[in-house]
């Protein structure tokens, strides 16, 4: 189990991967109704809480990669605002306690906002303001902070039963100090 506590990153990828699996089928389904929502805060959220920040930003950059494949940006454009995130999000634990499930939500839905407006910066400047939605951008920042405010709490202590099942107790685990 030496292994597992050491690589769990490996562990965390493989649940938040499927977790936009689950998310890209969803999307499938409702976008005739054009809503689209984006979980990229509440994954940010856990690895960057709850992990070490090396293992949190492991366990972040094949996510940025898979976003970088459906985004129309720039190769990279997604690791540089993971990573980015990730340590602003770092540098909020050392002032906060990381075990509070406000200060999981209140991230969660701060990255997703800020998501959210750099990839609209993003549209602008790569693709031009012509198909730039306000209403559509408004609409799905608030179907997607909904869904976070909703799965957040839940999906944080799916992902710390998931470790448990390897035997890696969060609580336990050697983290850098504050």
């Amino acid at each position: 189990m030496k292994f597992a506590s050491r690589n769990r990153w490996i562990i965390v990828t493989i649940v938040h991967y499927i977790a936009l699996f689950v998310f890209t089928q969803v999307n499938f389904y409702i976008a005739p109704f054009g809503i689209n929502i984006m979980i990229t805060g509440m994954l940010l959220s856990f690895s960057s809480l709850t992990l070490s920040h090396i293992q949190g930003s492991l366990s972040l950059i094949p996510i940025a990669f898979f976003l970088d494949t459906r985004t129309p940006f720039p190769f990279g454009s997604s690791l540089l605002m993971l990573i980015g995130l990730h340590y602003a999000a770092v540098l909020v634990r050392h002032q906060l306690r990381r075990e509070t499930e406000g200060i999981s939500l209140a991230v969660a839905l701060s990255a997703n906002l800020l998501t959210y407006i750099i990839y609209t910066l993003l549209a602008a400047s790569n693709l031009g303001t012509d198909a730039i939605n306000p209403f559509q951008i408004a609409m799905n920042l608030l179907a997607s902070s909904l869904v976070i405010a909703l799965l957040n709490l839940h999906y944080q202590r799916a992902l710390i039963e998931i470790l448990g099942l390897f035997g890696i107790n969060i609580a336990q685990e050697q983290r850098q100090s504050r």
